[in-house]
C-alpha cells in the first residue's frame, strides 16, 4: 500500500496528466508537457547461493531467489512539468521500480523552481539526492553507458530523494561554467534490512550537502560533501544496545557500554566525500570517479570506493568497460565486548550480536564489466552487459545461503527509452 504523502503526490500527478490535453488546447501549449523513462531489463546469475542487487533499496534481486530475473534494472517514470512564467515551473516526477515496496509508484521528484536570472536556481519540494555526480538521474538507463550504474560505487545509497529545498549558483569560469549548489531537507524512503518483511525507516532523517562543480565543452569536474543523521533506530538494536547496558554486563565488561554507544543508528551521521572527472568529446567518453564514506555508527561501517569507465563510438555502436571497487575503511572498533564466552547463553547472544552488527554491513567488492550499446533511434538503446563479481563482504547481497563464495558473473540485456 502507498502511505498517504505518495498517494496524494500520485493523485496530484495523475489530475495533472490527464488535464494536460485540455490545457493546451485552450492555453499555450509550451507551458506543460508529459515526457518519461524507462527500462525493460533481463538478468541472469551464475551463482544461485546469493542475491545480487542493484542498490540496498531492493529487498531481493537474482541469483538465490531467481537465476534470471525482470525486475533488478526495469522501471517505468512518468513526468509532468508545468511553466506557468518564463522564470516559474515546477516538475513532478513518478517511478515504479523494484524497492522495498514492490513495484508501486513512487514520488520521486515534486518541486516548484525558480530562477530569477542566469546567475540564481532554487528549487522545494521533493528533490533527488545529488550525492555524487549522475546520482540525481541513475534512474534514467537511456542518459548513460552502462545498464546500471556501477553498484559498488552506487549501489550502497540508501536515499534516492529528499524533501528540503537546493541553491545554485552559476557564473562564467574560463572557456566553462563554475556551478556551487547546496541543498537540505528530510528522508523519506526505507531500506532493506537484508531480512524477511524488516525495513529500517529513514524517514525524518536530516540531509545536507553542497558541492562544486566546473564544465567545459568536454570536461566535468566534481568535488562534493553530504550527510545523513538518522532519526531513528535500526530494528532489533535497542535491545541489544539495552542488554549491553545493563548494569550487570558492565560489571562484567565496561568495554560493554561502549560498544552500546557505538552500534546504534540513532542520532548517529554518515558522512560523503566524492570527487569525480569526466571526459566527452567526438568517438570518447570516459569517468573517473572515488567516494569515502565515514560513520559514527558501528552499524555501517566507513568504507572506501571508486569507479574508472572507457567508452567509444563508432556509429551506432558504443563499447565500454569499467573497473569499480568499494574496500572498507580503518575503524577503530570492532564491536569486542570484553564479555567472557560461554558463561550463559544470554552472555554469548550480547557477543554474538555486536559482533555481527559491526561486520555484517561491511562493504567489499570489486566488479569488472564489459558492454556494448546500441542506440535503435534518437530515443532508444539496447545494451549488453557482462559483470565479473568479486563480494568478500555481504552488504550489496541478499539470501546469502551456505557455501556462498562471493562470486558471480551476470549477463544483462536491456531496452531502454525515453518520450
Amino acid at each position: 500500500m502507498l502511505d498517504l504523502t505518495t498517494r496524494r503526490c500520485f493523485t496530484t500527478f495523475c489530475l495533472l496528466a490527464c488535464s494536460l490535453p485540455a490545457f493546451a488546447e485552450d492555453g499555450d501549449k509550451s507551458s506543460f508537457s508529459l515526457s518519461g523513462f524507462g527500462t525493460l531489463g533481463a538478468v541472469y546469475n551464475s551463482n544461485k547461493q546469493a542475491d545480487f542487487v542493484r542498490d540496498l533499496l531492493q529487498p531481493n534481486g537474482v541469483g538465490y531467489t531467481h537465476k534470471l530475473d525482470f525486475g533488478v534494472d526495469s522501471l517505468l517514470g512518468l513526468q509532468v512539468t508545468a511553466a506557468p512564467l518564463d522564470n516559474l515551473d515546477a516538475t513532478i516526477q513518478v517511478v515504479s521500480r523494484r524497492s522495498q515496496t514492490g513495484f508501486n509508484p513512487e514520488i520521486t521528484w515534486a518541486f516548484a523552481r525558480y530562477t530569477p536570472n542566469d546567475t540564481i536556481q532554487l528549487r522545494a519540494g521533493r528533490l533527488g539526492f545529488d550525492v555524487y555526480l549522475l546520482a540525481d538521474s541513475r534512474n534514467v538507463a537511456y542518459s548513460y553507458l552502462w545498464v546500471r550504474p556501477p553498484v559498488d560505487y552506487f549501489g550502497s545509497i540508501i536515499v534516492s530523494y529528499i524533501d528540503g529545498a537546493d541553491l545554485v549558483l552559476k557564473y562564467p569560469l574560463g572557456n566553462g561554467v563554475a556551478r556551487i549548489k547546496t541543498f537540505a531537507g528530510k528522508a523519506r524512503e526505507k531500506s532493506s534490512t537484508g531480512g524477511p518483511d524488516e525495513y529500517f525507516s529513514l524517514n525524518g532523517s536530516d540531509v545536507l550537502g553542497a558541492h562544486l562543480e566546473y564544465q567545459t565543452q568536454s570536461w566535468s569536474y566534481r568535488l562534493g560533501y553530504s550527510q545523513l543523521r538518522f532519526k531513528n533506530e535500526f530494528p532489533g538494536l535497542p535491545a541489544l544496545i539495552n542488554g549491553l547496558r545493563d548494569p550487570a554486563i558492565l560489571a562484567l565488561s565496561p568495554s560493554a557500554g561502549k560498544v552500546a554507544d557505538e552500534v546504534g543508528f540513532q542520532d548517529k551521521t554518515i558522512k560523503y566525500y566524492s570527487a569525480g572527472l569526466a571526459y566527452d568529446e567526438g568517438p570518447l567518453q570516459a569517468q573517473f570517479m572515488l567516494s569515502s564514506t565515514k560513520s559514527d555508527t558501528l552499524g555501517f561501517p566507513g568504507y572506501a570506493a571508486g569507479y574508472a569507465t572507457v567508452g567509444y563510438r563508432t556509429g551506432k555502436w558504443t563499447h565500454y568497460a569499467t573497473y569499480s571497487a568499494a574496500r572498507p575503511l580503518h575503524r577503530e572498533s570492532d564491536g569486542n565486548t570484553g564479555l567472557p564466552a560461554g558463561i550463559n547463553p544470554y552472555i554469548d547472544a550480547l557477543i554474538a550480536g555486536s559482533y555481527n552488527v559491526a561486520n555484517s554491513q561491511l562493504n567489499e567488492q570489486t566488479t569488472l564489466s564489459f558492454g556494448v550499446r546500441y542506440d535503435l533511434n534518437d530515443k532508444t538503446d539496447l545494451k549488453i552487459q557482462l559483470d565479473h563479481i568479486n563480494n568478500k563482504q555481504r552488504l550489496l547481497v541478499r539470501n546469502q545461503q551456505p557455501g556462498w563464495d562471493g562470486k558471480a558473473t551476470l549477463l544483462s540485456v536491456s531496452v531502454n527509452f525515453i518520450f
